[in-house]
Protein backbone atom coordinates (compact mmCIF):
# COMPACT_ATOMS: atom_id res chain seq x y z
CA UNK A 1 0.00 0.00 0.00
CA UNK A 2 0.68 3.70 -0.26
CA UNK A 3 1.27 3.70 3.24
CA UNK A 4 -0.48 6.78 3.05
CA UNK A 5 -3.75 7.26 4.07
CA UNK A 6 -16.12 11.02 5.52
CA UNK A 7 -18.36 11.14 7.46
CA UNK A 8 -18.32 11.59 11.19
CA UNK A 9 -18.86 8.42 12.36
CA UNK A 10 -18.12 6.71 15.20
CA UNK A 11 -17.83 3.14 15.26
CA UNK A 12 -16.01 0.71 17.60
CA UNK A 13 -13.11 -1.73 16.10
CA UNK A 14 -15.51 -4.79 17.08
CA UNK A 15 -18.69 -3.27 14.99
CA UNK A 16 -19.17 -4.90 11.95
CA UNK A 17 -19.11 -2.59 8.83
CA UNK A 18 -22.57 -2.47 6.79
CA UNK A 19 -19.87 -2.70 3.32
CA UNK A 20 -19.77 -4.90 0.67
CA UNK A 21 -18.46 -7.67 2.40
CA UNK A 22 -21.59 -8.22 4.46
CA UNK A 23 -24.01 -7.22 1.53
CA UNK A 24 -22.06 -10.04 -0.26
CA UNK A 25 -22.51 -12.43 2.76
CA UNK A 26 -26.67 -11.69 2.86
CA UNK A 27 -27.16 -12.29 -0.88
CA UNK A 28 -24.98 -15.52 -0.81
CA UNK A 29 -27.57 -16.43 1.84
CA UNK A 30 -30.39 -15.07 -0.08
CA UNK A 31 -29.41 -17.12 -3.14
CA UNK A 32 -29.30 -20.59 -0.81
CA UNK A 33 -32.89 -19.68 0.19
CA UNK A 34 -34.30 -19.12 -2.96
CA UNK A 35 -32.29 -22.04 -4.43
CA UNK A 36 -33.54 -24.32 -1.98
CA UNK A 37 -37.34 -22.97 -2.21
CA UNK A 38 -37.01 -23.83 -5.78
CA UNK A 39 -35.83 -26.97 -5.11
CA UNK A 40 -39.03 -27.82 -3.33
CA UNK A 41 -41.03 -26.67 -6.09
CA UNK A 42 -41.72 -30.67 -7.48
CA UNK A 43 -44.23 -29.25 -10.19
CA UNK A 44 -41.39 -27.19 -11.94
CA UNK A 45 -39.08 -28.89 -14.12
CA UNK A 46 -35.28 -28.62 -13.65
CA UNK A 47 -33.44 -25.98 -16.20
CA UNK A 48 -31.31 -27.27 -18.91
CA UNK A 49 -27.56 -27.00 -18.07
CA UNK A 50 -26.92 -25.26 -20.87
CA UNK A 51 -29.04 -22.33 -19.99
CA UNK A 52 -27.87 -19.21 -17.95
CA UNK A 53 -29.00 -19.34 -14.32
CA UNK A 54 -29.83 -15.93 -12.27
CA UNK A 55 -27.83 -16.89 -9.09
CA UNK A 56 -29.14 -13.93 -7.01
CA UNK A 57 -32.15 -13.20 -8.63
CA UNK A 58 -31.43 -9.42 -9.64
CA UNK A 59 -29.84 -10.55 -12.93
CA UNK A 60 -26.25 -9.50 -11.59
CA UNK A 61 -24.93 -12.45 -11.45
CA UNK A 62 -25.37 -14.96 -14.52
CA UNK A 63 -24.43 -18.86 -14.07
CA UNK A 64 -24.10 -21.97 -16.88
CA UNK A 65 -23.00 -25.30 -15.85
CA UNK A 66 -19.93 -26.71 -18.04
CA UNK A 67 -19.24 -29.86 -15.75
CA UNK A 68 -21.70 -31.06 -12.73
CA UNK A 69 -19.75 -31.38 -9.55
CA UNK A 70 -20.08 -33.96 -6.66
CA UNK A 71 -23.34 -33.65 -5.34
CA UNK A 72 -22.95 -37.43 -3.66
CA UNK A 73 -22.61 -35.93 -0.25
CA UNK A 74 -24.23 -32.26 -0.94
CA UNK A 75 -20.96 -30.87 0.74
CA UNK A 76 -20.12 -27.01 -0.58
CA UNK A 77 -17.32 -25.00 0.87
CA UNK A 78 -18.02 -22.54 3.64
CA UNK A 79 -16.60 -18.90 4.45
CA UNK A 80 -12.90 -19.08 5.31
CA UNK A 81 -12.85 -22.57 4.05
CA UNK A 82 -9.34 -22.61 1.63
CA UNK A 83 -10.40 -23.05 -2.04
CA UNK A 84 -8.38 -24.66 -4.39
CA UNK A 85 -9.83 -23.05 -8.41
CA UNK A 86 -8.61 -22.53 -11.04
CA UNK A 87 -10.41 -19.14 -13.58
CA UNK A 88 -10.26 -17.05 -16.22
CA UNK A 89 -11.43 -13.65 -16.63
CA UNK A 90 -12.48 -11.96 -19.85
CA UNK A 91 -14.14 -8.84 -21.02
CA UNK A 92 -17.43 -9.28 -22.00
CA UNK A 93 -17.73 -6.99 -24.89
CA UNK A 94 -17.12 -9.14 -27.87
CA UNK A 95 -13.19 -8.58 -27.69
CA UNK A 96 -13.02 -11.41 -25.45
CA UNK A 97 -9.80 -9.95 -23.58
CA UNK A 98 -7.84 -12.04 -21.31
CA UNK A 99 -7.70 -9.66 -17.72
CA UNK A 100 -6.53 -12.33 -15.01
CA UNK A 101 -6.36 -16.31 -15.37
CA UNK A 102 -5.04 -18.16 -12.48
CA UNK A 103 -4.48 -22.35 -12.23
CA UNK A 104 -5.15 -23.94 -8.81
CA UNK A 105 -4.59 -21.31 -6.86
CA UNK A 106 -5.74 -21.28 -3.08
CA UNK A 107 -7.86 -18.26 -1.47
CA UNK A 108 -9.61 -18.20 1.60
CA UNK A 109 -13.64 -18.10 0.70
CA UNK A 110 -15.11 -15.11 1.70
CA UNK A 111 -12.00 -12.77 2.48
CA UNK A 112 -12.63 -11.04 -1.01
CA UNK A 113 -9.04 -12.25 -2.48
CA UNK A 114 -10.74 -12.43 -5.39
CA UNK A 115 -13.55 -10.48 -7.59
CA UNK A 116 -16.72 -10.99 -5.02
CA UNK A 117 -18.30 -12.46 -8.09
CA UNK A 118 -15.93 -15.48 -7.76
CA UNK A 119 -16.28 -15.44 -4.30
CA UNK A 120 -20.05 -15.82 -4.26
CA UNK A 121 -20.34 -18.23 -7.18
CA UNK A 122 -17.55 -20.71 -5.23
CA UNK A 123 -20.21 -20.64 -2.32
CA UNK A 124 -22.64 -22.15 -4.30
CA UNK A 125 -20.52 -24.48 -5.99
CA UNK A 126 -19.62 -29.00 -5.93
CA UNK A 127 -16.33 -30.18 -6.12
CA UNK A 128 -14.93 -30.48 -9.26
CA UNK A 129 -17.91 -28.15 -10.73
CA UNK A 130 -16.96 -25.78 -13.54
CA UNK A 131 -19.50 -23.05 -14.62
CA UNK A 132 -19.51 -20.16 -17.30
CA UNK A 133 -20.04 -16.80 -15.08
CA UNK A 134 -21.33 -13.09 -15.88
CA UNK A 135 -20.41 -10.99 -13.89
CA UNK A 136 -22.01 -7.14 -13.44
CA UNK A 137 -19.70 -4.52 -12.52
CA UNK A 138 -21.15 -4.15 -9.21
CA UNK A 139 -19.38 -7.76 -8.73
CA UNK A 140 -16.34 -6.61 -10.50
CA UNK A 141 -14.44 -3.97 -10.23
CA UNK A 142 -17.04 -1.44 -9.45
CA UNK A 143 -17.48 1.74 -10.37
CA UNK A 144 -13.60 2.49 -9.97
CA UNK A 145 -12.85 0.07 -12.92
CA UNK A 146 -9.19 -0.56 -13.55
CA UNK A 147 -7.14 0.93 -16.57
CA UNK A 148 -4.20 -0.85 -17.60
CA UNK A 149 -1.26 0.07 -16.13
CA UNK A 150 -2.91 -0.63 -12.47
CA UNK A 151 -2.28 -3.24 -10.34
CA UNK A 152 -4.52 -6.73 -10.74
CA UNK A 153 -3.67 -7.87 -6.94
CA UNK A 154 -3.63 -10.85 -6.71
CA UNK A 155 -3.40 -12.99 -4.03
CA UNK A 156 -0.28 -14.57 -3.09
CA UNK A 157 2.12 -12.00 -5.49
CA UNK A 158 3.36 -9.00 -3.16
CA UNK A 159 5.05 -7.96 -6.71
CA UNK A 160 1.79 -9.17 -8.92
CA UNK A 161 1.48 -8.58 -12.54
CA UNK A 162 -0.28 -5.08 -13.66
CA UNK A 163 -3.37 -4.82 -16.29
CA UNK A 164 -2.62 -4.92 -19.93
CA UNK A 165 -6.29 -5.15 -21.86
CA UNK A 166 -8.88 -2.60 -22.83
CA UNK A 167 -9.39 0.08 -19.60
CA UNK A 168 -12.44 -1.37 -17.93
CA UNK A 169 -14.91 1.44 -16.29
CA UNK A 170 -17.72 1.29 -14.55
CA UNK A 171 -20.37 -0.26 -17.19
CA UNK A 172 -18.03 -3.07 -18.10
CA UNK A 173 -19.45 -6.98 -17.36
CA UNK A 174 -17.02 -9.64 -17.33
CA UNK A 175 -17.12 -13.48 -18.08
CA UNK A 176 -15.75 -16.28 -16.05
CA UNK A 177 -14.63 -19.91 -16.08
CA UNK A 178 -14.64 -20.97 -12.99
CA UNK A 179 -14.12 -24.30 -11.42
CA UNK A 180 -13.41 -25.14 -7.93
CA UNK A 181 -11.08 -28.50 -7.47
CA UNK A 182 -11.64 -29.00 -3.74
CA UNK A 183 -11.42 -27.00 -0.47
CA UNK A 184 -10.68 -27.57 3.08
CA UNK A 185 -11.21 -25.92 6.13
CA UNK A 186 -9.18 -23.34 7.72
CA UNK A 187 -6.61 -25.11 10.60
CA UNK A 188 -6.34 -23.49 13.56
CA UNK A 189 -3.55 -20.60 13.46
CA UNK A 190 -1.71 -21.87 16.76
CA UNK A 191 -0.59 -25.43 14.69
CA UNK A 192 1.06 -23.00 12.11
CA UNK A 193 4.70 -22.36 12.26
CA UNK A 194 5.41 -19.32 12.08
CA UNK A 195 7.12 -18.89 8.96
CA UNK A 196 3.09 -19.67 7.46
CA UNK A 197 1.37 -17.34 9.60
CA UNK A 198 3.68 -14.54 8.35
CA UNK A 199 3.02 -15.84 4.73
CA UNK A 200 -0.50 -16.09 5.43
CA UNK A 201 -0.60 -12.50 6.80
CA UNK A 202 1.68 -10.85 4.44
CA UNK A 203 -1.14 -12.07 1.46
CA UNK A 204 -4.13 -10.39 3.30
CA UNK A 205 -2.23 -7.50 4.70
CA UNK A 206 -0.86 -6.62 0.41
CA UNK A 207 -4.65 -7.92 -0.90
CA UNK A 208 -5.64 -4.88 1.88
CA UNK A 209 -3.35 -2.77 0.45
CA UNK A 210 -5.04 -3.51 -2.87
CA UNK A 211 -8.69 -2.58 -2.00
CA UNK A 212 -7.43 0.71 0.11
CA UNK A 213 -5.88 2.17 -3.03
CA UNK A 214 -8.86 1.60 -4.90
CA UNK A 215 -10.67 3.62 -2.44
CA UNK A 216 -12.33 0.12 -0.81
CA UNK A 217 -11.54 1.17 2.86
CA UNK A 218 -14.04 -1.32 4.25
CA UNK A 219 -12.59 -4.53 2.44
CA UNK A 220 -9.63 -3.26 2.85
CA UNK A 221 -10.32 -3.54 6.81
CA UNK A 222 -11.63 -6.63 6.73
CA UNK A 223 -8.44 -8.34 5.58
CA UNK A 224 -6.50 -6.08 7.93
CA UNK A 225 -8.55 -7.83 10.58
CA UNK A 226 -8.11 -11.04 8.78
CA UNK A 227 -4.55 -10.94 8.66
CA UNK A 228 -4.74 -9.41 12.37
CA UNK A 229 -5.96 -13.37 13.37
CA UNK A 230 -3.43 -15.18 12.23
CA UNK A 231 -0.55 -12.72 13.22
CA UNK A 232 -1.40 -12.26 16.59
CA UNK A 233 0.42 -14.76 19.59
CA UNK A 234 -1.14 -17.47 21.09
CA UNK A 235 -1.20 -17.59 25.20
CA UNK A 236 2.34 -17.56 26.97
CA UNK A 237 3.83 -16.47 23.72
CA UNK A 238 4.34 -17.52 19.92
CA UNK A 239 6.20 -20.41 19.25
CA UNK A 240 7.30 -22.85 16.08
CA UNK A 241 6.38 -26.37 16.14
CA UNK A 242 9.35 -28.93 15.91
CA UNK A 243 8.79 -31.97 13.51
CA UNK A 244 8.65 -34.08 16.96
CA UNK A 245 5.96 -31.76 18.34
CA UNK A 246 8.20 -29.91 20.74
CA UNK A 247 7.60 -26.37 21.21
CA UNK A 248 11.07 -24.03 20.58
CA UNK A 249 11.56 -20.30 21.22
CA UNK A 250 11.80 -18.16 18.11
CA UNK A 251 13.24 -14.87 19.31
CA UNK A 252 13.78 -13.62 15.41
CA UNK A 253 10.63 -15.26 14.13
CA UNK A 254 8.77 -13.42 16.96
CA UNK A 255 10.25 -10.32 16.24
CA UNK A 256 9.39 -10.64 12.69
CA UNK A 257 5.67 -11.71 13.44
CA UNK A 258 5.35 -8.31 15.80
CA UNK A 259 6.99 -5.94 13.13
CA UNK A 260 4.32 -7.71 10.90
CA UNK A 261 1.38 -7.01 13.32
CA UNK A 262 2.55 -3.65 13.55
CA UNK A 263 2.51 -2.96 10.26
CA UNK A 264 -1.15 -4.08 9.88
CA UNK A 265 -2.06 -2.46 12.64
CA UNK A 266 -0.87 1.05 11.18
CA UNK A 267 -1.92 0.05 7.79
CA UNK A 268 -5.69 -0.54 9.39
CA UNK A 269 -5.88 2.63 11.29
CA UNK A 270 -5.41 4.39 7.41
CA UNK A 271 -8.35 2.54 6.64
CA UNK A 272 -10.10 2.87 9.54
CA UNK A 273 -9.54 6.96 8.96
CA UNK A 274 -10.87 6.58 5.39
CA UNK A 275 -13.98 4.94 6.84
CA UNK A 276 -14.94 7.27 9.41
CA UNK A 277 -14.40 4.91 12.60
CA UNK A 278 -12.05 7.21 14.29
CA UNK A 279 -12.51 5.40 17.60
CA UNK A 280 -11.56 2.40 15.99
CA UNK A 281 -8.12 3.95 13.65
CA UNK A 282 -7.62 5.86 17.40
CA UNK A 283 -6.83 2.49 19.04
CA UNK A 284 -4.42 0.69 16.19
CA UNK A 285 -2.18 3.50 16.18
CA UNK A 286 -2.18 3.55 19.83
CA UNK A 287 -1.07 -0.23 19.83
CA UNK A 288 1.31 0.58 17.06
CA UNK A 289 2.85 3.62 19.40
CA UNK A 290 2.75 1.57 22.69
CA UNK A 291 5.29 -0.82 20.88
CA UNK A 292 6.97 1.94 18.89
CA UNK A 293 6.52 5.81 20.71
CA UNK A 294 8.98 7.06 17.51
CA UNK A 295 6.78 5.49 14.52
CA UNK A 296 6.84 8.57 12.24
CA UNK A 297 3.48 6.84 10.63
CA UNK A 298 1.80 6.08 13.12
CA UNK A 299 2.44 9.81 14.63
CA UNK A 300 1.36 11.49 11.48
CA UNK A 301 -1.98 9.28 11.17
CA UNK A 302 -2.90 9.89 14.97
CA UNK A 303 -2.72 13.41 13.65
CA UNK A 304 -4.97 12.92 11.05
CA UNK A 305 -7.07 11.17 13.28
CA UNK A 306 -7.27 13.50 16.45
CA UNK A 307 -7.56 16.27 13.72
CA UNK A 308 -11.13 14.92 12.34
CA UNK A 309 -12.23 14.16 16.30
CA UNK A 310 -11.89 17.77 16.96
CA UNK A 311 -9.18 16.80 19.27
CA UNK A 312 -7.26 19.96 17.34
CA UNK A 313 -4.24 20.59 20.42
CA UNK A 314 -3.68 17.17 20.21
CA UNK A 315 -3.24 16.55 17.29
CA UNK A 316 -0.88 19.18 17.23
CA UNK A 317 1.46 17.21 19.64
CA UNK A 318 0.96 14.54 17.85
CA UNK A 319 2.13 16.01 14.65
CA UNK A 320 5.13 17.75 16.21
CA UNK A 321 6.31 14.19 17.62
CA UNK A 322 5.86 13.20 14.03
CA UNK A 323 7.93 15.73 12.61
CA UNK A 324 10.93 15.32 15.33
CA UNK A 325 10.70 11.82 14.12
CA UNK A 326 11.03 12.27 10.23
CA UNK A 327 11.99 15.51 10.06
CA UNK A 328 12.58 14.98 6.42
CA UNK A 329 9.51 13.77 5.87
CA UNK A 330 7.61 16.23 3.60
CA UNK A 331 3.59 15.09 4.44
CA UNK A 332 4.46 15.10 8.53
CA UNK A 333 6.17 18.88 7.62
CA UNK A 334 2.66 19.82 5.72
CA UNK A 335 0.56 18.06 8.68
CA UNK A 336 2.47 20.12 11.29
CA UNK A 337 2.17 23.22 9.17
CA UNK A 338 -1.61 22.96 8.66
CA UNK A 339 -1.92 21.82 12.77
CA UNK A 340 -0.47 24.89 13.34
CA UNK A 341 -2.31 26.93 11.43
CA UNK A 342 -5.35 25.76 13.02
CA UNK A 343 -3.82 26.14 16.63
CA UNK A 344 -3.26 29.84 15.71
CA UNK A 345 -6.79 30.20 14.18
CA UNK A 346 -8.24 28.27 17.89
CA UNK A 347 -6.48 30.55 19.91
CA UNK A 348 -7.29 33.79 17.62
CA UNK A 349 -11.41 32.62 17.99
CA UNK A 350 -10.98 32.07 21.96
CA UNK A 351 -9.40 35.32 22.59
CA UNK A 352 -12.55 37.00 20.70
CA UNK A 353 -14.94 35.19 22.91
CA UNK A 354 -12.73 35.61 25.62
CA UNK A 355 -13.47 39.60 24.99
CA UNK A 356 -16.98 39.92 24.32
CA UNK A 357 -17.32 37.86 27.35
CA UNK A 358 -15.81 40.02 30.09
CA UNK A 359 -17.24 43.00 27.43
CA UNK A 360 -13.83 44.02 26.62
CA UNK A 361 -13.67 44.39 23.03
CA UNK A 362 -11.25 45.22 20.24
CA UNK A 363 -14.00 47.65 19.16
CA UNK A 364 -13.07 51.47 18.77
CA UNK A 365 -15.07 53.37 21.04
CA UNK A 366 -17.38 56.07 19.72
CA UNK A 367 -15.86 59.72 19.83
CA UNK A 368 -17.47 62.03 21.61
CA UNK A 369 -19.72 64.57 19.74
CA UNK A 370 -17.97 67.82 18.66
CA UNK A 371 -19.59 70.78 19.93
CA UNK A 372 -22.15 72.24 17.86
CA UNK A 373 -21.11 75.08 15.48
CA UNK A 374 -22.01 78.78 16.00
CA UNK A 375 -24.79 79.52 13.02
CA UNK A 376 -25.81 76.24 14.67
CA UNK A 377 -26.39 77.93 18.19
CA UNK A 378 -27.90 80.78 16.93
CA UNK A 379 -30.50 78.95 14.84
CA UNK A 380 -31.64 76.61 17.73
CA UNK A 381 -31.65 79.98 19.93
CA UNK A 382 -33.90 81.92 17.79
CA UNK A 383 -36.42 78.59 17.83
CA UNK A 384 -36.36 78.69 21.65
CA UNK A 385 -37.02 82.25 21.53
CA UNK A 386 -40.38 82.10 19.23
CA UNK A 387 -41.25 79.34 21.31
CA UNK A 388 -40.95 81.63 24.18
CA UNK A 389 -42.27 84.50 23.18
CA UNK A 390 -45.39 82.58 22.02
CA UNK A 391 -46.48 81.09 24.88
CA UNK A 392 -45.83 84.07 27.05
CA UNK A 393 -48.60 85.46 24.50
CA UNK A 394 -50.92 82.71 24.98
CA UNK A 395 -50.85 83.49 28.82
CA UNK A 396 -51.56 87.00 28.28
CA UNK A 397 -54.54 86.62 26.46
CA UNK A 398 -55.92 84.29 28.92
CA UNK A 399 -55.19 87.15 31.74
CA UNK A 400 -56.70 89.21 29.84
CA UNK A 401 -60.04 87.24 28.86
CA UNK A 402 -59.99 86.29 32.46
CA UNK A 403 -59.62 89.84 33.94
CA UNK A 404 -62.91 90.79 31.85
Amino acid sequence: MSEGERTLVDKSESSSFEDLASAAANEIEEAKLAEAAAAEKSEETEKPADEWQDVLGSGALLKKFIKSGDESIGARPQRSDICRISYELKLRDGTQDIVEKRDHVKIYLGDNEILQGLDLALTLMYKGEVCLLQIAPRFGYGDIGLKPGESLGLVGEINGPKYEGAPIDQDTWLEARLELHDWTEEPDHETLPIAERMEIGIRRRCRGNWWYGRGEAQLAVQLYRRALDVLDESEGGITDPTPTGEMTSTSDALHALLEERLRVHNNMAAAQLKAGAYDAALQAVTRVLTCQPDNAKALYRKSRILTAMGRNAEALEAARAAASAAPDDVGVRKELSRCEEKATRDRSVERRLAKRMLGTSDQPKPSPDKKPSRTKMLVWGSLLLSLLVGVASVLVYRYKMQAQ
